[in-house]
């Protein structure tokens, strides 16, 4: 048996019996890892009051080959993250952020780069300043391109050739599909409809304020119109539901609603991403 200490955040957390806890925890150097937390809710524990969301921990627990459930030994907090707690929609970030995580982490495999990437998502939903739609959706572009699937936003996903709109009235729209990878020259966008992949079309300006929100710092973006993000953000979640094949809970409400970036035409309307 090996005691390990490492830099953690919690995912899930689970109830066992009247004192104790199971938690399932992202870690900076050992990958997924499911824990004992004998006593948590006791104020003589060595992780009383520790074992919180969003918080960046530093857990210490007994490694064994042989156990799904390690024992915690003890834990601190390393960084105290409150912005969450009085925001509510710093808190719907976040928790996405963590859900994302929790169903990309596999246990007991090494990932340091996403630990990173949602530790510096959780730390820019901090910043006094900050946006929680921008910040979000900057994770889930980097969280797609973390997994190899982040979407072609200006050339073809197909050919890598540029793909200009298809449609120009009443606006720029270019095809895009998530089966093939993203936006899509008229050529290819034919041949994946020929393959029975869905084909449809996002506005340009919603794409091109993708590619801005992924590749600027959050803070350095000139002040989006929190309706332009809400676009992004809906084609990013549908985007995302087509590859993990699954939605978190958190953004189930956000997708409930008709698809924001369909053409407005009803003749059209089966011709969104």
């Amino acid at each position: 048996m090996t005691v390990v200490v490492d830099r953690a955040l919690c995912l899930q957390r689970h109830p066992f019996s009247e004192s104790s806890l199971i938690v399932h925890a992202i870690t900076a150097n050992h990958g997924r890892v499911h824990l004992l937390a004998r006593g948590a809710y006791r104020p003589t524990s060595r992780y009383f009051c520790v074992l919180d969301l969003f918080d960046e921990l530093e857990l210490e627990w007994d490694a064994s080959p042989r156990r799904d459930l390690q024992l915690l030994r003890s834990g601190s907090i390393r960084v105290r993250r409150r912005v969450m707690r009085t925001s509510l929609d710093h808190f719907k970030a976040a928790s996405t952020i963590l859900e994302l995580a929790d169903i990309a982490a596999r246990h007991m495999t090494l990932d340091p780069k996403l630990f990173e990437l949602v530790t510096g998502a959780l730390s820019a939903l901090e910043r006094p300043d900050a946006r929680a739609d921008c910040a979000l959706v900057r994770f889930e572009l980097q969280f797609l391109e973390h997994l190899g699937l982040a979407p072609a936003l200006e050339t073809c996903a197909s050919c890598g050739k540029d793909a200009p709109p298809i449609v120009r009235t009443p606006h720029l729209r270019a095809a895009f599909s998530a089966g093939a990878g993203g936006r899509l020259c008229r050529a290819c966008a034919d041949e994946a409809r020929s393959a029975g992949r869905r084909v449809g079309t996002l506005p340009v300006s919603v794409l091109d304020d993708g590619r801005s929100l992924a590749v600027q710092d959050a803070k350095l973006i000139p002040a989006l119109d929190p309706k332009r993000v809400e676009r992004v953000r809906d084609f990013l979640g549908r985007f995302l539901d087509y590859h993990l094949e699954t939605r978190p809970k958190s953004q189930r409400a956000f997708l409930a609603v008709p698809n924001r970036n369909a053409p407005k035409s009803a003749s059209n309307a089966t011709d969104s991403a």
